[in-house]
């Protein structure tokens, strides 16, 4: 039985849907920031609970759209040093120096103590980074942290559509949250981002940043230094789309985690440890993320599954940590703590793996993933 790492595939309901609403599009005429995206970007924000939500072209046009609202410029911002590139890269963008933080291998998040060791008296923001959509456990002591010292929390939470702690969704938890709508993402358009907001402030000046920096109507008059981050109607049919269905999608793939961690539970393999997510956290399972000990290389793990039983594994989250891109090693002065040392993130890096989740992976397909995981491990281990 062969199983792929991803799976991203339509039904017929949804080409007829989606092609039939291309084919308006092309009737309308006018095919970039119209009616769709409106659209689109009311559901969103209808679905977060916030009044403010702007789509964009992409995620990490919007991380950094959102710091350069809030004037990160010749400032410091705390981030993970176990995060996806892009989230470093806007805070250079948008003018400011990164300052890493390790994180915790038992949740994949932030470690608050190692963030509050590291603000700065130049330090204007810290970025939470919701991780294979798990909203941090530690949420409320990062965020008084934040409060005390003055910082503004921002939310990168491109893993995170629809992922809660204790009730309380992604992207209403600071004060702007970033989604990405990659090919990969929970909710996808192929590419595509969105900013979700309470802040009316923050929303228009996101706005005109998005427009090459236009704050009125006026089609020549520009206040910002802005970009074309503008996405098109025809990513937004598929962010509609997606909006009707957010509820089916995540309920299967919380669906599929739970089977994974009931066969899990059921059949403890050693030298696998699956990720723990506490209870009043409700995770979107962007990926199903486990550990392999320290006997089980995990490039040979991978091989073996997909040579020995056709089960290809997906790729991690992730597997370079960001304090040791070389660009930085180029660009030192992009960061204010180079010299810093992030064990954690380093352990997490080199040992988590995960397993295939997407729309359409049944149970028998599941259960194969599981049989051939513990095959695999006990050679390995062996």
């Amino acid at each position: 039985m062969r199983v792929p790492g991803f799976d991203l595939r339509y039904s017929e309901e949804d080409i007829r849907f989606i092609m039939g609403e291309f084919g308006k599009i092309l009737e309308g005429g006018f095919i970039s920031m119209g009616k769709y995206t409106d659209e689109f970007e009311r559901a969103f924000a209808s679905y977060c609970g916030v009044p403010y939500a702007l789509a964009t072209s992409n995620g990490t046009c919007s991380i950094e759209m959102v710091l350069r609202a809030i004037d990160v410029k010749g400032k410091t911002v705390m981030v993970p040093s176990h995060t996806f590139m892009a989230t470093a890269t806007a805070v250079v963008h948008a003018g400011g120096r990164v300052v890493f933080v390790d994180c915790r291998r038992e949740n994949f998040q932030m470690d608050p103590a190692d963030l509050k060791r590291k603000i700065r008296p130049d330090t204007k923001a810290v970025i939470l980074v919701h991780m294979s959509g798990i909203i941090s456990p530690h949420f409320d002591e990062i965020k008084a942290i934040c409060d005390k010292n003055g910082l503004l929390l921002v939310e990168d939470a491109a893993h995170a559509h629809g992922s809660t702690i204790d009730g309380r969704k992604a992207g209403t938890l600071g004060v702007a949250g970033s989604f990405s709508f990659f090919s990969t993402k929970v909710l996808t358009t192929g590419e595509g981002g969105m900013v979700t907001t309470s802040d009316e402030n923050i929303y228009k000046s996101c706005k005109a940043l998005r427009d090459h920096g236009r704050f009125t109507p006026a089609p020549n008059i520009h206040d910002e230094f802005g970009y074309n981050w503008r996405p098109s109607e025809f990513h937004s049919v598929l962010g509609i789309r997606q909006m009707q269905k957010a509820e089916k999608i995540l309920e299967e793939r919380r669906w599929i985690a739970g089977m994974y961690d009931s066969l899990l539970a059921a059949r403890p393999i050693p030298g696998i440890t699956p990720l723990k997510i506490p209870g009043n956290i409700k995770s979107a399972y962007y990926k199903y993320i486990l550990y392999c000990g320290e006997d089980i290389d995990r490039a040979a793990l991978k091989k073996t599954m997909k040579e020995e039983y056709e089960v290809s594994l997906p790729g991690e989250l992730y597997n370079q940590a960001l304090h040791t891109q070389p660009v930085f090693k180029k660009n030192p002065d992009a960061l204010a703590n180079p010299d810093d040392s992030f064990p954690e993130t380093d352990y997490v890096v080199r040992k988590h793996f995960c397993l295939p989740l997407y729309s359409g992976l049944g149970q028998d397909k599941i259960e194969h993933v599981i049989t051939s995981l513990e095959k695999a491990a006990g050679k390995l281990a062996g």
